[in-house]
């Protein structure tokens, strides 16, 4: 069953006066920045009263966290995944590649906030780790280790591989890529391979 889309939430149950709340805000959000709307936007949007929304959350700053955070830790998840399930490294990054892709497409809305709006947070969660930079870090640290790529600063390449999906979505946003970003998926593999500087083994 199809949901309907100002229905879908973000952390909770789709229908629910939360996800309505979460629905409106990250549309909201993603449109006119988090500093450009009110609660009082977010709730005619949702079609609750203004109170409802203090119900669920402290504030809009703390709303605006809970969604970041659900992408964040959406994505850590993925990688965290991703390493446990492949042995091969070229298996694990094109797995990440197409759910990297997979996640910004089914909820386009709620990426194009992640990417906008990722520097108004300094740190969503405490731990570095649990972070998809970070937990692309720990993935690729141990590649090192076991010499599948050479030695190097394992965040900053991290940084790197990431930034191929994710510059890729950030121009979208801005308009000079069209369509899915699924269609893309064997170009962002080879080009995340070719920053790892990954070669496979005859």
């Amino acid at each position: 069953m199809t949901v309907n889309i100002k229905m879908r939430g973000v952390s909770s149950t789709d229908g629910s006066t939360k996800a309505k709340i979460e629905r409106a805000a990250v549309t909201l959000f993603a449109e006119h920045g988090i500093d450009g709307v009110s609660t009082k936007q977010i709730a005619k949007m949702a079609g609750i009263s203004e109170g409802a929304i203090y119900r669920h959350f402290d504030g809009k700053e703390a709303l605006a966290r809970a969604l970041m955070s659900a992408i964040n830790e959406r994505l850590t998840e993925m990688i965290e995944t991703a390493g446990m399930a492949h042995d091969n490294l070229k298996e694990t990054v094109h797995f990440i590649v197409q759910h990297y892709c997979r996640i910004a497409d089914d909820d386009w809305t709620l990426f194009k906030y992640h990417i906008l709006h990722l520097h108004h947070f300094r740190r969503i969660s405490e731990n570095p780790v649990q972070s998809p930079i970070g937990a692309a870090a720990e993935l690729l640290g141990r590649a090192m280790d076991q010499g599948t790529i050479r030695h190097m600063d394992p965040y900053i390449l991290s940084a790197m591989a990431l930034g191929i999906v994710l510059q890729s979505a950030q121009a979208k946003v801005l308009g000079f890529v069209d369509g899915p970003l699924s269609a893309r998926t064997d170009l962002f593999t080879q080009k995340v391979l070719a920053v790892l500087n990954f070669e496979e083994e005859d």
